[in-house]
């Protein structure tokens, strides 16, 4: 099964494709194959310029058959400038299929050809074909001097598609630009050119090109493939949809065309017909673990966590689980409230080095210990402490000082709590909820001073600043002192309005007139 080697950007990995046509030993990736001497056998189908070639064909085609080659094999092979593996578009533009034809575009289409003159004939067939026999770089030379204002626009194309072969997209492009303004409907040129669009990252000119090739004719899965790649980095999901559905059509079964639909439907939120696809895809490639990891996406799209975790697991399973797919796996696990499965996976996920570990995994156990499971809190936190010590440090460990206080304070064990606190404010002293946590244990155990520096010093953060005023202020009401709680609250709702707050305020300033004495 071959593959045209189209790929989606973006959240995929571009490692999906079946391997590509391996370079052999001595020489570059084996491209330059039978169709050119097929195109150079078509010539007697190009329209001459004149009536005098016209009358003449039945002895061209004596002169063709008496100079046919032995054989291809005697043909030289290249490749078309091909692109490293990581470029989104390698795939596409190094599988032999699509560089076979690139080297069938030397060719000619009688239908949509520009016209050759008697004299251009001859050069055509004793200067270029020879030359293309040799490779690109003697093509080049000897077409070169052939390009005229008003020579035919078939030796434009064919130095422009010889520079895209060797590499060169600033002249390809330039040349084959020239070709379709000289022949406007000159099919190949503009299928070419818009390959050169693509390759050299010009998507809006290469929908152009190609569109214009599709107006003509040229349907085919390359053209139509490229076409919906180029409108897919564009951020036109529903035009990649339709274009590489089209080029489907040509080819069912190729792997590359099939992902590149799926993330056009996932783009455009086309998440039944997606997965409907990803499934067909995956019972016959199980062992594809970017499909799994875009299975289980598609799913948390939908918010259909228990599938979401059934393909990150097969995803772990399968060796391909990225430290980000095992942080989200462990996530749907705390909100699935399975928090002995989180701590097994996060540990996983901390085991990858990953810079993010520690903070996402202490704000798990932050998570489990507000559901209630201060065992599992402790168990991820005692995992995240034995994490180097590099990996401990500045917000991590602001993090993890005030989780030790949380899991205290859940235990009953106020005095612990505040030996946490203060061992945290004394390394961070500017933070907020460190600070209203120790005024919060102050305040219940009974040491309103410390309680009111705390909230007061909490005051002068802004992140906090509303939230003190609001606590200080209640700490005053159960102390009976409603007038200074009242201009606290006052603060607290210019800094942050909040109904609740405004209710609670107006009914301090009740309590404030009837007892001006207390206050």
């Amino acid at each position: 099964m071959k593959h045209s080697g189209f790929v989606p950007a973006g959240n995929i990995s571009h490692d999906h494709a079946l391997p590509l046509c391996a370079r052999p030993a001595g020489g570059r990736i084996g491209l330059w194959v039978t169709m050119v001497w097929a195109g150079v056998l078509c010539l007697g189908a190009v329209p001459a310029a004149s009536a005098a070639s016209r009358a003449q064909k039945p002895t061209e085609k004596r002169a063709k058959t008496a100079e046919r080659p032995a054989g291809p094999a005697q043909i030289p092979e290249a490749a078309f400038a091909p692109l490293p593996a990581e470029h989104p578009l390698a795939p596409l533009w190094n599988d032999p299929e699509f560089g076979r034809r690139l080297l069938g575009s030397y060719g000619f289409h009688s239908r949509l050809e520009p016209p050759l003159t008697d004299e251009e004939q001859i050069q055509w067939r004793q200067t270029v074909v020879p030359a293309l026999r040799e490779g690109p770089e003697r093509a080049i030379e000897v077409l070169k001097p052939l390009v005229r204002p008003d020579g035919s626009a078939l030796f434009d194309f064919t130095l422009g598609t010889a520079c895209l072969q060797s590499g060169d997209l600033t002249n390809a492009q330039l040349h084959l630009e020239a070709a379709v303004a000289k022949h406007p409907d000159f099919l190949r040129a503009w299928r070419n050119l818009g390959f050169v669009r693509a390759r050299s990252g010009d998507h809006a000119g290469a929908v152009v090109a190609l569109g214009r090739a599709l107006e003509l004719g040229g349907a085919d899965a390359a053209t139509l493939g490229l076409l919906g790649f180029a409108h897919l980095q564009l951020g036109r999901p529903v035009a990649a949809a339709a274009a590489t559905q089209q080029a489907l059509l040509f080819k069912p079964d190729d792997l590359t065309l099939q992902l590149q639909l799926l993330q056009a439907w996932a783009a455009s939120a086309q998440y039944e017909p997606a997965l409907r696809l990803l499934d067909e895809v995956l019972a016959e490639r199980p062992d594809r673990t970017q499909l799994w990891q875009l299975k289980a996406q598609l799913h948390l799209q939908r918010n259909q966590r228990q599938e979401a975790v059934l393909a990150y697991e097969t995803l772990r399973r399968l060796g391909g689980a990225r430290a980000e797919d095992l942080y989200t796996l462990a996530d749907l696990y705390v909100l699935l409230e399975t928090p002995e499965e989180a701590v097994r996976v996060y540990g996983e996920a901390m085991a990858t080095g990953a810079s993010a570990a520690p903070e996402r995994a202490l704000h798990a156990a932050e998570v489990m210990l507000a559901q209630g499971g201060p065992e599992t809190a402790r168990q991820l936190l005692e995992a995240v402490e034995k994490r180097p010590p590099a990996e401990i440090a500045g917000a991590v460990e602001n993090q993890r000082l005030r989780l030790r206080a949380r899991l205290a304070l859940a235990q009953g064990d106020g005095q612990a709590a505040l030996t946490w606190l203060e061992e945290c404010l004394r390394r961070f002293p500017t933070d907020g909820q460190a600070l209203l946590m120790a005024a919060d244990c102050y305040a219940q155990l009974g040491e309103r001073e410390r309680a009111e520096f705390r909230y007061q010093a909490a005051a002068q953060i802004e992140a906090v600043a509303a939230d003190a005023l609001l606590k200080h202020a209640q700490l005053l009401v159960r102390h009976q002192e409603y007038r200074r709680a009242a201009e606290l609250l006052q603060r607290a709702q210019r800094l942050r309005p909040r109904d609740s707050v405004q209710r609670y305020l107006d009914e301090i300033v009740k309590l404030a007139t009837q007892r001006p004495s207390s206050s």
